[in-house]
């Protein structure tokens, strides 16, 4: 007589299981409302955000279809992820536990980047920070995290491991790896780029490309959900701590 043993998955393999992608953008909704709704009352934008300055005429000229399109958008993303969920496609990961991992990785961040991130500051911005709001910074935080963890971590590092994986065909390590480089020269660069580009300093180049390699590690070992609530609580740490 054969007996089976189903065994079950402790606490510490749940938390090892990073949310599926699917899982990790509903997740983000939060962030993404609090950003795209707070800007209609703060005059504060993330630099890389391209969605919402694309549509500031519109937040302009009719706000209640801005609101109604985000909040929309968001509806569409937590209503497909909960179906996915009751199908088994996707498996539920408590938003709770997100946050509290980003904090932890945020002050991991912090310990070794808030001194760098501070000369940045100083660098770049020594008196704008200084003028805004407790509310400015929350939404300017919010985000700065879900624009750059999206563009550059999960748009350019999914995107340059799939291209390097399937065209240059390079073994997944050595793509990642590659990929990493590549968004986070591209995140430290940036900056410098446009009407409103910084001009280039050497020592601030280099502090960003190590943050954004960071970053990227985190994305790719922990999901797109805690990358985005890692780099919120780090933003808010260093808005309230070093501006």
């Amino acid at each position: 007589m054969k007996v089976s043993i189903t065994k079950h998955p402790g606490a510490w393999d749940k938390l090892k299981k990073r949310p599926d992608p699917l899982t990790s953008i509903a997740l983000t909704i939060p962030v993404f409302l609090l950003y795209h709704l707070g800007i209609l009352v703060v005059d504060s934008r993330s630099d890389v955000d391209m969605v919402s300055n694309a549509v500031l005429g519109l937040l302009k000229s009719s706000p209640p279809v801005y609101v109604v399109g985000t909040l929309a958008l968001a509806l569409v993303v937590a209503t497909v992820t909960w179906i996915e969920e009751r199908r088994g496609a996707s498996t539920s990961v408590s938003l709770t536990r997100v946050w509290l991992e980003g904090a932890a990785f945020a002050l991991v961040v912090l310990a070794l980047f808030g001194w760098a991130t501070s000369r940045v500051l100083r660098s770049t911005d020594p008196a704008g920070l200084e003028t805004l709001g407790v509310w400015d910074k929350i939404v300017l935080a919010a985000g700065t995290g879900f624009h750059e963890e999206f563009i550059f971590r999960a748009l350019l590092v999914t995107g340059f491991a799939a291209v390097l994986t399937k065209i240059f065909r390079l073994n997944n390590k050595g793509a990642l790896g590659i990929a990493i480089g590549l968004s986070s020269a591209a995140f430290a660069l940036i900056h410098n780029v446009g009407p409103h580009g910084e001009p280039f300093l050497l020592d601030v180049a280099v502090i960003r490309l190590l943050l954004g390699g960071f970053f990227a590690g985190l994305y790719i070992l922990r999901g797109f959900a805690v990358a985005v609530y890692g780099h919120v609580f780090f933003e808010l740490l260093v808005y309230f701590l070093y501006a």
